[in-house]
């Protein structure tokens, strides 16, 4: 079983919100419990995860002792979820109004998700529960689901087959409801524009670039035997963001459209154990980039960053045949009834869309497997100054990333991905 890397202990908060008390948690548990004789007698609050870990929202844990009705004192623990403060964080994050978009998603897409995974017979949790969803506040207020048994996966290590084949299992679950929703629903998903890469907004671009340009200055200090690839990246500039963009566009009609969770790597999953340390359980986290587009996006995404680097480096059609025969299961038993892509037909759909695993190698996976979390935060993550510059430097210089890449370059070049692809 790996070991739980969001446990308290990171310190009490220091940018606790002030109505963040007992006052709150007595008005909303009274609200939620329809008990108005609930008094809550403490509220512990602290940090959910260390540094490096969340760059897109603050996430409390909060403990809440209380007395009922019945004058029983419960103890029970609650994740707070809310909008960075800060004031980049809050402006590029705005723009892709992440923390409404979540909010929506667990208020009305997820109950559709359970309602249709329950008329096929599954009853598993699949995602995390509220107790409430606070529009004035800005926050969502999630049970906490540490005290049942999950815990995050290392990050740095990777997840092995049993867990990727559980994390691709949920995903096809995802996918396969949104697909029947949307045919029950065909507008619920119509507003569902921002994923990670967008034409609604530029407010990541110049970090996309950034990082590109810092990944291509460190292969070339490799030595003479990678300016191939150096001479590659810097043609590549100019299109990368288009290339991305392409991605997430809907060109041709007989594509599947899912609702694509966008950020859909080890850290937003939880996994349950039995006795003996085997995996049981998964629930999916984290709906701030979701959007409605091509499976692609979360199955490049999700193999690319999460995986052992020996699955990663050498079984990526294996497991998209998984995720495939797992959709197409789940499609069926929800009596999906527009037309179904053929394997071959998937494997054609990906193709075209394959550019988002350069994407997830080259931007994403080098600040999710970073070690040095002294400057990882938004402001460094996104800005521009001495500071941001560092921190792309130190994340690039991880030995661990280059020899990750060292084994993609190549492949990703063999499949065209690393030239102008139009």
């Amino acid at each position: 079983m790996p070991e739980e890397m969001s446990q308290l202990g990171n310190g009490e908060a220091t940018d606790l919100p002030k109505w963040l008390d007992k006052k709150y948690f007595e008005q909303t548990l009274r609200k939620v419990k329809n008990d108005s004789t609930i008094e809550v007698q403490s509220v512990e609050v602290k940090y959910a995860f260390p540094k490096g870990v969340n760059y897109a929202s603050v996430i409390y844990r909060v403990r809440v002792s209380f007395r009922t009705k019945d004058q029983l004192t419960c103890s029970r623990s609650y994740i707070v979820k809310g909008m960075p403060v800060e004031a980049m964080a809050k402006q590029k994050l705005g723009e892709y109004n992440v923390h409404g978009k979540e909010m929506d998603i667990y208020q009305v897409v997820i109950p559709e998700f359970k309602r249709l995974m329950k008329s096929i017979g599954d009853r598993s949790c699949q995602y995390p529960s509220t107790l409430c969803i606070d529009r004035e506040k800005e926050v969502i207020v999630f049970k906490d689901l540490s005290p049942l048994g999950y815990v995050m996966v290392d990050r740095l290590e990777g997840l092995d087959e049993v867990h990727t084949k559980m994390s691709l299992k949920l995903m096809a679950k995802m996918h396969a409801s949104s697909l029947k929703l949307a045919e029950i629903r065909p507008k619920i998903f119509d507003g569902y524009k921002t994923g990670m890469m967008t034409r609604e907004t530029d407010a990541f671009y110049p970090m996309f670039y950034s990082n590109l340009d810092a990944l291509t200055e460190e292969i070339n200090s490799w030595g003479s035997d990678w300016h191939y690839y150096t001479t590659k990246l810097r043609q590549l500039r100019p299109h990368f963001v288009e290339q991305g963009l392409k991605v997430f566009d809907h060109q041709c009609e007989d594509d599947l459209r899912v609702l694509v969770h966008g950020d859909l790597w080890i850290n937003n999953l939880l996994f349950k154990y039995d006795a003996s340390g085997s995996p049981i359980d998964v629930i999916l986290l984290d709906f701030q980039f979701c959007c409605y587009s091509t499976p692609i996006i979360d199955l490049c995404y999700f193999f690319f960053t999460s995986t052992k680097d020996a699955i990663r480096q050498n079984h990526f059609e294996e497991y998209v045949q998984y995720y495939y025969y797992h959709l197409a299961k789940y499609t069926a038993k929800l009596k999906y009834s527009k037309k179904f892509p053929t394997l071959h037909q998937f494997q054609q759909q990906l193709l075209k869309k394959m550019f988002y695993a350069v994407y997830s190698t080259f931007i994403a996976l080098p600040i999710q497997i970073n070690e040095d979390t002294t400057d990882a935060d938004f402001e460094a993550l996104m800005g521009n100054d001495e500071r941001a510059n560092h921190f792309r430097r130190v994340i690039m210089a991880n030995v661990n990333y280059h020899k990750i890449m060292k084994g993609l370059l190549p492949s990703f070049d063999r499949k065209g991905l690393l030239d102008k692809l139009d």
